[in-house]
């Protein structure tokens, strides 16, 4: 049979090619391959061309189904089409909804307390670690195969790309054409009112981008719609693009600059305009959406200060979607950090991020510094917007993220080398001093105090003073605490008790009876009650707790500080 498909490699025209079919290969689960060839347009020359996914092809005036896949370095126009019955099936209620982007979840106990350890190892530790928890929270990749869409990425420099090329592959979005060659269109994103353009409204042929990142960092994947019925419902592409199921991702119309001709696979290089539409289902055999409105992105908001450079600042959003929001985030940090970062290997970070959800802002922060401090920032977000997102216990509704970095050349370290009390005996009510002389990684020395009031209720007898860096305060914190999160809520405060690098604490603490119930602590328990507790009066008792915090003075320096000194203090009550 002879037929024809229709395109656009120009602008939003949409043209017409001819088809030729050659043969069918049949497949039981109802994804047979018409096999067909290409002909007009030019498109004996190109061969097929990424971003042709979803052309829909007609023979005797008839839908039959959509241009789906190709070969690499092929010496014809060859490519199978995915036939329009398997298509129809993609937003049924039936349809089989496979989740190849799913997340298994270690976001809550396990992964804060797998967070919290992290943060007491060298840097290449620390990073290792890190990188452990993103692979154990991650599901199955989606599908890296050879793709018809054409990647549409504006603000991401080649630096980004090669770091993340493989992730972003997973994410449907296809990078690399060949033997280490990264496609990319560094630069800042379109202008507001180019984007804001008016389109023509979509029709079967029109090119569409589907968009994971938006703003002043763009990132997404641009194919072809293949069928629009009167009630706003298009399917498209072909062929999955993440994988998903069922999922809500903006689609904007797209223009087509130019088609690149390329040995290996040619491609469109286009841009999307405003978002209009949303994808709603992600199957096996293509991807459906609606053109009532456009589906929201998570906004993202950084801020860099460098120097004496006044703030600079990027806006963008990301998708929602449970499995890609941690790694969506990271790879936009990395852009947005390397684009207006101009400090050398060497630096010192101070980072904090905020994510808002239902039950407050999720905050962190903490300070890297050294050659590993940019790649330290990266995974710290990338675990954190996993923590949140992926949580186990409810949807946390994430409403937007603030990343604010100060960035400043150099390796800077501080690090604890000896602390004294101003006093041996103190009575409850009194002021205590605790002076820390400290050497950075030159040799100069320099020396703080910290005070803090011993409470009037403390109690007589033996005390401890930790004198330490931020990592030994949150060891400290969360052995006082040590009731694992149970809920949102918690784990948010859970979070709230890690104390970043660079700050130098001084802590109170006597010995403690106390047991975990849930998310709360009980300390000071009378000894026949924390005995009921452990024993069984309370299944959701966990532990003992060993320490209990009277009083804590904390310092933010201008650098991460390391170890710690325990001082020994006796509280006494003046004799009358």
């Amino acid at each position: 049979m002879k037929g024809y498909g229709l395109t656009v490699l120009r602008g939003s025209l949409v043209e017409r090619f001819d088809v030729e079919v050659l043969g069918v290969v049949p497949n039981s689960l109802g994804r047979s391959q018409i096999l067909v060839r290409v002909s007009g347009l030019g498109l004996e020359k190109t061969g097929i061309i990424a971003g042709m996914s979803g052309s829909p092809i007609y023979f005797e005036g008839r839908l039959a189904g959509a241009l789906a896949a190709t070969w690499g370095f092929p010496k014809e126009p060859i490519g199978s089409v995915t036939p329009i019955e398997s298509m129809l099936a993609i937003d049924s209620d039936d349809a089989a909804a496979g989740s190849g982007s799913g997340a298994r979840s270690t976001s809550g106990a396990a992964g804060f307390r797998a967070f919290a350890e992290t943060l007491s190892l060298p840097e290449e530790e620390r990073l290792a670690a890190l990188r452990k928890i993103v692979d154990a929270r991650s599901g199955p990749p989606a599908r890296a195969q050879a793709s018809l869409l054409a990647p549409v990425i504006t603000g991401f420099p080649v630096d980004t790309l090669g770091r993340w090329g493989t992730d972003i592959a997973h994410l449907g979005i296809p990078i690399a054409l060949g033997a280490g060659t990264i496609l990319a269109f560094p630069g800042t994103a379109l202008q507001a009112a180019e984007r804001a353009r008016p389109a023509a409204p979509i029709e079967p042929g029109s090119a569409v981008t589907a968009l994971l990142i938006d703003g002043d960092l763009q990132l997404g994947a641009t194919g072809t719609v293949t069928r629009l019925d009167g009630e706003g419902h298009f399917l498209a592409f072909g062929h999955p693009f993440l994988g998903a199921g069922t999922l809500e991702l903006p689609v904007a119309p797209a223009e087509v600059v130019a088609v690149f001709p390329s040995a290996m696979l040619s491609f469109k290089m286009a841009y999307a305009l405003a978002p209009a539409y949303r994808l709603t289902h992600d199957r096996d055999s293509g991807v459906a959406g609606r053109t009532d409105r456009a589906a929201t992105l998570v906004p993202v908001h950084f801020r860099l200060e460098s120097g004496s450079d006044p703030p600079r600042t990027l806006s963008w959003g990301v998708a929602h979607e449970t499995a890609l929001f941690p790694i969506l985030v990271t790879i936009s940090l990395d852009a947005a950090l390397t684009t207006l970062d101009p400090t050398p290997v060497d630096r010192t970070l101070r980072l904090r991020i905020a994510v808002a959800t239902k039950a407050g802002p999720f905050v962190y922060a903490d300070q890297m510094t050294g050659p590993r401090a940019k790649e330290l920032a990266l995974m710290t977000a990338n675990v954190l917007a996993g923590l949140v997102a992926q949580n186990e216990y409810e949807d946390p509704e994430i409403s937007g993220v603030d990343i604010s970095i100060v960035s400043a050349p150099g390796e800077k370290r501080l690090r604890i080398v000896d602390a004294a009390l101003s006093t041996r005996t103190v009575a409850p009510g009194k002021t205590l001093h605790a002076t820390v002389r400290l050497v950075d990684r030159r040799g100069a020395e320099e020396t703080r105090v910290l005070s803090f009031t011993v409470p009037k209720e403390a109690p007589e007898g033996r005390a401890i003073v930790i004198v330490g860096d931020g990592n030994t305060a949150s060891g400290v914190r969360i052995a006082a605490q040590p009731a694992e999160p149970r809920t949102l809520a918690g784990l948010r405060a859970a979070l709230d008790r890690l104390v970043p690098a660079d700050r130098l604490a001084a802590l109170l603490l006597v010995p403690a009876r106390g047991a975990t119930t849930g998310d709360d602590t009980l300390s000071a328990l009378p000894p026949s009650f924390a005995m009921v507790l452990s024993e069984g009066g309370d299944t959701n008792a966990r532990s003992s707790v060993p320490v209990r915090v009277l009083a804590e003075e904390i310092l933010i320096l201008d650098r991460p500080v390391s170890g710690s000194v325990r001082l020994e203090l006796e509280v006494e009550r003046p004799r009358s």
